[in-house]
């Protein structure tokens, strides 16, 4: 005899509803009057008009799209930044085991920082003629460097201050990592004749491989994304020595051109859509290879 299958009726339905209501409304109506907007011209005075690929046709013939997209590109060297400083961080607090707790916490607490607080301070460290930075510098006998003024540097200021806001957050993922990794292989790896650097290489490394890839997508993700610590860091600086982001912002609510900006705001998620997909891709064939 078989088991009476149990019936729910609407009841999941009904717990589901206010949930989709809202993410309905509030999240894929705004996905798709962004995709409809990007074909319009839309700006403060008039529209929308639809015009087609207009829109995609003059952010490519853009130079300071280009100069924004690669500048995008070269903010995502923070991510091996993050990955090896973080990963670094975790094994020194594993070592320490509960004596670490006080160093876990002091890493943990720019994570829980306001990213304009953090912005703030350190654009009072980085200032040109006052910060603290150029003072010490100018103390050894060194030239003040235009932290917040000239390009690269003001990619470097806002690199660092992510670097330093995020990597207690994913030096916590690389450690929730290390305690998963049983004791006895390591210990076995040892008896074996393995030094600690062969134990990492041989056992902890392929161990943690699941938490690389998870911080390597999450970092490259926020990094193309970031925001907060360009408007306050490098404002009043030049657009074409920022990132996409920030150009979105001076294109939709200072310019005023709303459909080239959810263009430019789609033409983003794409990218970044596809580089996560790529990087998922590629991670799977990896593990597939090693397995």
């Amino acid at each position: 005899m078989k088991a009476p299958r149990p019936r729910f009726g609407l009841t999941p339905f009904a717990f589901l509803s206010p949930a989709a209501a809202v993410l309905g409304v509030f999240f894929l109506g705004a996905v798709a009057q962004v995709v409809y907007y990007s074909f319009t011209r839309y700006t403060a005075f008039s529209g929308p008009d639809f015009v087609g690929l207009e829109n995609y046709r003059r952010l490519l013939a853009s130079e300071r799209f280009w100069a924004c997209l690669g500048n995008s590109a070269i903010y995502l060297l923070v991510t091996p930044a993050i990955i090896a400083l973080s990963l670094a961080a975790a094994i020194v607090v594993e070592s320490l085991g509960s004596r670490g707790r006080w160093l876990r916490l002091a890493l943990f607490l720019p994570v829980i920082t306001p990213t304009i607080v953090a912005g703030v301070a350190w654009r009072l460290i980085l200032n040109e003629d006052s910060g603290l930075l150029n003072s010490a510098l100018a103390m050894v006998g060194l030239d003040p460097v235009p932290w917040l003024s000239r390009h690269p540097w003001t990619l470097v200021s806002a690199m660092f201050v992510t670097l330093w806001k995020g990597f207690g957050f994913y030096m916590m993922v690389f450690l929730a990592g290390l305690l998963a990794v049983p004791r006895e292989l390591r210990e076995a790896a040892a008896l074996d004749g393995a030094s600690r650097l062969g134990v990492f290489r041989a056992v902890t490394l392929p161990a943690l491989a699941p938490s690389i890839v998870l911080v390597f997508i999450v970092s490259s993700i926020s990094a193309l994304k970031v925001f907060d610590e360009l408007f306050v860091l490098a404002k009043g600086s030049p657009i074409a020595q920022q990132t996409a982001v920030p150009l979105l912002y001076r294109i939709a609510f200072e310019e005023g051109d709303y459909g080239l900006a959810s263009a430019l705001g789609l033409s983003i998620f794409l990218f970044i859509l596809s580089f996560s997909l790529v990087n998922l891709r590629l991670s799977a064939r990896s593990e597939e290879a090693a397995s």
